[in-house]
């Protein structure tokens, strides 16, 4: 199983002969421990929960330990095993993550939306023994036995006969297995991939102690409460789902794995009488089809359950969609930010008030309770109030590193730091304003265009719904941007309308040279709903299509 990243030793003068540790770290408290505490003190509450299964925290605590068992009868040794999963949300998820935990094993969540080439390089990453596999990925199977380094066994969750998920749990012992098990909190226990933006995914490796830590931190930066519930449906190997996992469990309350943000199956969970929904989380690329499905089906938020917070990303929407939802769900809009590396960082709170349409002012963060921020330029020199910056971040929910990338580690960690790729301005009150990709900007000319900046001034149209500026390679200016908009009606909107809008609000250096207009679901999105500009990029373009002299 792959290294991680390992804590200090330290030797304090303790006044005492024996200057060794007081706790046998390695018997520190671990995730695998939240189940099991759970289903001491939780019993018979609703753990998981979807149409077809409900499982109380006895109930998955007794299929998580007949799991543990089956792998530890079938030759897989704790604390040297690696799991790897392909599979859509379900509950199924959730306990070969906890058999890991418990198991002290690597647990990879692998993105199955990946193409080949991709997929197999985040497997030859991990190098997975065994692949826990859906029907509607079972195809993946052949990609890995004709291109992986690695020869993982494989179990299907939807199968029938030996490699059935059912059938590997059948008859096992339900007790606990390996009671004294010894598990180094610093150990890594799941691993996510980065999206790859510039270049191959990369594996980040999430240890025991900060999966419970980002879990503390969610339940303090959310306003979380005890029996709180969490609507999954974004995929489970992001960190919007994955994080929320050991979250839950330590409030008792439920996980619903939804299989994408399916508008009957979303509102299915609202409408159950249960506790609070920690994070109903709308991402762009499902505002629009969410908030129409609710208008044709005379869908009221008075049927729903409390959502505790509402809305993410806010920085990459439509203002006038906040304002929207803000106004469709009478409570404000969750201002916060995050990465895969290190989990919701600027999530203390100044959320878009109900009714607002957001502007800079309102779009600035304020910085977890559990996180420390600067900004810094290229060298890793703080810079001052009101500069632009990278963020840097440190804390509890830092990941330990990428798995098997020394070359990214010695890059984007230093000291406890961990740089995150984004530019910020720091604001007098302390808050923080985004601007844009550190590894996206557009060079024109010697002058630094930050894509940001254009997109916020052409979503202020009114009939514009997305919007996203790529760069365009130029004889000339190196670089030039162009202009991406999305509108329900593109008949509505001119070139020459926009140029003029933005002509009003930004240096005409900044000014796009490219303009196109193309319907919302025209755009090239993740698995988050974000737009991919790098598929942009490679979109056709003409010099006679330039609406700017050069």
């Amino acid at each position: 199983m792959p290294t991680t990243l390992t804590s200090m030793e330290y030797n304090f003068d303790l006044g005492i002969e024996d200057q060794g540790s007081f706790v046998d770290r390695s018997r520190a408290f671990n995730v695998g421990d939240l189940l099991r505490k759970a289903a001491r003190t939780n019993s018979d509450r609703v753990a998981v929960s979807e149409p077809s299964v409900t499982r109380t925290y006895a109930e998955l605590d007794d299929r998580v330990n007949r799991l543990s068992n089956a792998l530890l009868e079938r030759g897989y040794r704790p604390n040297e095993t690696t799991i790897g999963i392909i599979s859509e949300n379900r509950s199924e998820v959730v306990e070969v993550m906890y058999a890991g935990a418990k198991l002290g094993c690597l647990v990879p969540a692998l993105n199955w939306r990946l193409e080949r080439e991709e997929l197999l390089h985040c497997i030859d990453l991990v190098e997975p023994d065994v692949l826990f596999v859906s029907e509607r990925f079972a195809d993946r199977r052949s990609w890995v036995e004709d291109g992986a380094e690695s020869d993982p066994e494989f179990v299907f969750f939807d199968g029938t006969d030996d490699a059935g998920y059912e059938s590997v749990l059948e008859e096992r012992d339900a007790s606990e297995p390996l009671p004294d098990q010894r598990i180094d909190p610093e150990q890594g226990l799941v691993v996510l991939y980065t999206s790859g933006t510039t270049g191959l995914p990369k594996g980040v490796v999430i240890s025991h102690r900060t999966w419970i830590a980002r879990a503390f931190k969610t339940i303090t930066d959310f306003g979380l409460e005890k029996g709180d519930s969490q609507l999954a449906w974004p995929p489970m190997f992001h960190i919007v789902s994955a994080d929320w996992i050991p979250t839950v469990t330590i409030l008792g309350g439920t996980y619903y794995p939804v299989d994408g943000f399916d508008n009957e199956a979303v509102v299915d969970v609202l409408r159950e009488n249960g506790s609070p929904i920690g994070w109903l989380v709308l991402l762009p690329g499902v505002i629009q089809r969410f908030l129409e499905y609710m208008d044709e089906n005379d869908v009221s938020v008075d049927e729903f359950r409390e959502c505790r917070n509402v809305g993410a990303l806010v920085d990459l929407i439509d203002p006038k969609k906040v304002e929207r939802v803000t106004e469709r769900f009478d409570q404000p809009y969750k201002n916060s930010y995050g990465a895969t590396e290190n989990g919701n960082v600027l999530s203390g709170g100044n959320d878009i008030p109900i009714g607002v349409r957001p502007t800079d002012d309102e779009l600035a963060k304020e910085e977890s309770a559990y996180t420390d921020c600067k900004l810094i330029d290229e060298d890793w020199n703080e810079v001052g109030v009101g500069e632009k910056g990278e963020l840097a971040t440190r804390g509890p929910s830092l990941c330990s590193g990428y798995i098997e990338n020394p070359e990214a580690n010695e890059d984007e960690f230093d000291d406890g730091w961990f740089r995150t790729g984004d530019i910020f301005i720091k604001n007098e009150d302390g808050t923080y304003s985004f601007v844009n990709r550190r590894k996206y900007l557009i060079k024109s000319g010697g002058e630094n265009i930050y894509p940001a900046e254009i997109e916020t001034t052409l979503l202020t149209h009114e009939k514009i719904d997305d919007a996203v500026v790529v760069r365009v390679p130029d004889e000339k200016w190196g670089e030039v941007p162009r202009a991406v908009v999305g509108t329900e009606d593109p008949s509505a909107v001119s070139e020459d309308e926009l140029m003029t809008l933005l002509r009003d609000e930004i240096a005409s250096y900044k000014l796009p040279h490219y303009v196109d207009i193309v319907r919302p679901e025209d755009f090239p999105r993740s698995t988050t709903g974000k737009i991919v500009r790098e598929e942009i990029e490679d979109w056709d373009v003409s010099s006679e299509e330039r609406v700017r002299e050069v």
